[in-house]
C-alpha cells in the first residue's frame, strides 16, 4: 500500500511531467505560429550517421581542428550542402552559413535578438572579466561608451609610438637572408604597442634581455588566450576544462596590472582634487593636496620620459594636447575610478590590440615572401616616399598597400568564425526552402555560426578567381556585408582603424628598410594553414630572408 509520502511524490512527479510537457507544446506551438507569420522554411540539414547526438560532426571537427584544416572543412560542408543549413552537434541544432543577408540580420537588422552569450561569458570571465569582448545589453553599451572615444583620429594619427616599436623590431631582424620566423617577431611587436598605448608603459617583449616579468606575462598571456579558444569550442562543456596554470596565468596578468590601473586612478583623483579651487583653500586638505601634487610629479615624469623617447616622428602628433603623451588607460580613469571594471576593459581591449594586428601582418608577409610581383608592386609605392616614416594621411593614400591588406582580410581572415545566440524567437532571410531564398527560423537560444572565410572564398560573391590572392581585384569595389574583417553593425570592431594603420605602417617601414623579404628555401610551395585560437595565425610561422 503507497504511504501518503509517496503517493504525494508520485503526484508531484507526473504533475511535473505534466508542466514541462504542458511548456513544449505550448513553445512548439508559438514557435510555428512565429514560423508561419514570418514565412519561414526548413534549412537543408546535414546528414548524419548519428542522428541522435550528432557525434559523426563532432569527431569530424575534432580531426580538422587538429590537422589544422577546420576552416577548409566548414568551407567545403557550406558549398557542398547549401550556404546556410542546420547540423545536430551533441543534440543541440545548430545554424552554419557564409550568406551575407543572414550575417546582417544577426549583426545588423536584427541585432536587438542575438546575444554573444552566457557561453562566452563562462569561458572567458577568468581572464576578461566582464568587458566589451564578452558583454550584453546595456553593461555592453556602457563599455562600448567607455572605449569607442579613445580610438578617434586624434590617437590614431599620432604614429610615433608606432615608430618607435616598428624600427625597434626591425633592428632585431637579420638583414643577410638568415632565415626568421617573422610572425614571432610581429606578435611580440604589436604586444609591445598595445601595453604601452594603454597602459602608458610597455612590456619591451622584443628586447633580447627582456626582463623575467616581461617573459612571464608574454607567457601568462598566450597560454591563458589558448585555453580560452579552447573553452570556446568546448561549448557547454567548457565548465569541465579545468586548468591550475590557466589559474595561475590569469592572476599573474591581473597582478601584473593591478599598479598600473591603481596609479591611473590615483593620477586622476589627483588631477580633480587639484583642480578643485574651494578644497585646496581649506587647511584640512593641505596633506591631500600635496600628495596629489607628487602624484602628478611622479606621472607627468614618466609622461615627459616617453616624449623624449620619441621625439616628433610624425607631424600628426601635433595635434595631441600640447605635449601631453597619449595613455588610453588614463583617459579611460576619466570616466571611471572603478579598478576592477578598468582592469576588465584594459584587457579586453590588449586581446585585440595584440592578436588582430600580428595575424593580419603575418598572413600578408607569408604572402609578400612568395609574390615577387606583389612585392615590386608595394615597394614602388612606398618608394614615392622617399625613405622618411609616413604620416598618417599618406598612408591612407597608399591604395595598393590599402588593397594589398584588404585582400589579406578577404583569404585569411584574422576571426575567420563567429557566433551568436538567439535571446527569443526570430528569423533570418535567407537559406529556407528547396532554393534557399526563404526565410528561416531561430528558435530562443539556437546557436548561429557565421564563417567569414568560407563567406569571402564564394564565387557568386568574389567572381570565379575567389580563391586567387589579387589586389588589384578591389580597384572600386565598395564590398557590403560580404566582407566584415572587422565585424559589422553596432559592434564592428572600434579599434580597426587602429589596426590598419599599425599594419600599414609595419610594412611600409620593412619596404623601407629591405630590398626584398622572401620565403626560405623548400618552403614556397607550403600553403598557407591555420593556426587557430581567438584569431587566425599561420601553423608553422612566416619563416623568411631579409635583405638590405
Amino acid at each position: 500500500m503507497l504511504t501518503p509520502v509517496y503517493l504525494s511524490a508520485i503526484v508531484l512527479g507526473a504533475s511535473l511531467l505534466v508542466y514541462v510537457a504542458y511548456r513544449k507544446t505550448t513553445t512548439l506551438i508559438a514557435s510555428r505560429k512565429f514560423a508561419r507569420l514570418h514565412g519561414c522554411k526548413p534549412a537543408k540539414a546535414d546528414r548524419h550517421w548519428d542522428p541522435i547526438f550528432g557525434l559523426d560532426f563532432v569527431i569530424s571537427t575534432i580531426r580538422a581542428s587538429r590537422g589544422k584544416y577546420q576552416l577548409e572543412d566548414l568551407y567545403e560542408r557550406l558549398t557542398r550542402i547549401a550556404p546556410t543549413f542546420t547540423s545536430n552537434v551533441l543534440g543541440e541544432t545548430l545554424i552554419f552559413t557564409d550568406e551575407p543577408k543572414n550575417v546582417q540580420g544577426v549583426l545588423a537588422t536584427q541585432f536587438p535578438d542575438f546575444d554573444v552569450g552566457e557561453l562566452r561569458r563562462q569561458a572567458t570571465v577568468k581572464l576578461l572579466g566582464h568587458g566589451i569582448f564578452n558583454a550584453d545589453g546595456p553593461y555592453w553599451e556602457h563599455s562600448r561608451a567607455l572605449i569607442r572615444p579613445n580610438f578617434i583620429r586624434k590617437q590614431v594619427a599620432d604614429l610615433r609610438l608606432m615608430e618607435h616599436h616598428v624600427m625597434h623590431m626591425i633592428s632585431y631582424l637579420p638583414a643577410d637572408g638568415t632565415p626568421v620566423n617573422i610572425q614571432d617577431y610581429f606578435f611580440r611587436m604589436t604586444l609591445d604597442t598595445a601595453t604601452e598605448f594603454l597602459f602608458g608603459k610597455s612590456i619591451d617583449s622584443l628586447r633580447p634581455d627582456a626582463t623575467a616579468e616581461s617573459k612571464q606575462f608574454s607567457w601568462a598571456f598566450d597560454y591563458a588566450l589558448g585555453v580560452i579558444a579552447q573553452k570556446l569550442r568546448l561549448g557547454p562543456y567548457n565548465r569541465f576544462y579545468q586548468s591550475f596554470k590557466y589559474n595561475e596565468a590569469c592572476k599573474y596578468i591581473h597582478d601584473y596590472v593591478r599598479p598600473i590601473i591603481h596609479n591611473a586612478v590615483e593620477y586622476r583623483q589627483a588631477k580633480n582634487l587639484l583642480g578643485n579651487e574651494a578644497v585646496l583653500g581649506k587647511g584640512a586638505g593641505a596633506e591631500a593636496s600635496m600628495k596629489a601634487r607628487k602624484i602628478l610629479r611622479d606621472a607627468d615624469a614618466e609622461k615627459r620620459a616617453l616624449l623624449d623617447k620619441y621625439g616628433d616622428a610624425d607631424e600628426a602628433a601635433k595635434e595631441n594636447d600640447n605635449d601631453e603623451r597619449y595613455v588610453f588607460l588614463y583617459e579611460l580613469a576619466k570616466h571611471s575610478g572603478n579598478e576592477k571594471e578598468l582592469r576588465d576593459q584594459v584587457i579586453n581591449t590588449l586581446i585585440a590590440g595584440r592578436d588582430t594586428t600580428a595575424s593580419l601582418m603575418s598572413s600578408t608577409l607569408f604572402v609578400l615572401s612568395r609574390r615577387p610581383d606583389i612585392w615590386a608592386k608595394l615597394h614602388a609605392e612606398v618608394a614615392t616616399l622617399n625613405g622618411k616614416p609616413p604620416t598618417f594621411d599618406q598612408i591612407k593614400d597608399l591604395k595598393y598597400l590599402r588593397n594589398l591588406l584588404h585582400e589579406a582580410l578577404r583569404l585569411y581572415p584574422v576571426v575567420p568564425i563567429n557566433a551568436k545566440f538567439a535571446n527569443k524567437d526570430t528569423w533570418l532571410p535567407r537559406g529556407g526552402g528547396a532554393d534557399g531564398q526563404s526565410p528561416i527560423f531561430v528558435q530562443k537560444g539556437q546557436m548561429v555560426i557565421w564563417v567569414l572565410y568560407s563567406m569571402h572564398r564564394r564565387k557568386d560573391l568574389w567572381g570565379q578567381d575567389a580563391e586567387e590572392f589579387r589586389p588589384e581585384r578591389w580597384e572600386g569595389l565598395l564590398p557590403g556585408f560580404n566582407f566584415l574583417p572587422f565585424n559589422g553593425g553596432p559592434r564592428i570592431c572600434p579599434g580597426q582603424q587602429f589596426a590598419l594603420t599599425e599594419a600599414s605602417y609595419t610594412i611600409v617601414r620593412l619596404c623601407q628598410q629591405f630590398s626584398k623579404i622572401e620565403v626560405v628555401p623548400g618552403q614556397e610551395d607550403r600553403p598557407w594553414t591555420e593556426s587557430l585560437n581567438l584569431t587566425c595565425a599561420v601553423a608553422g610561422g612566416v619563416n623568411v630572408r631579409c635583405w638590405k
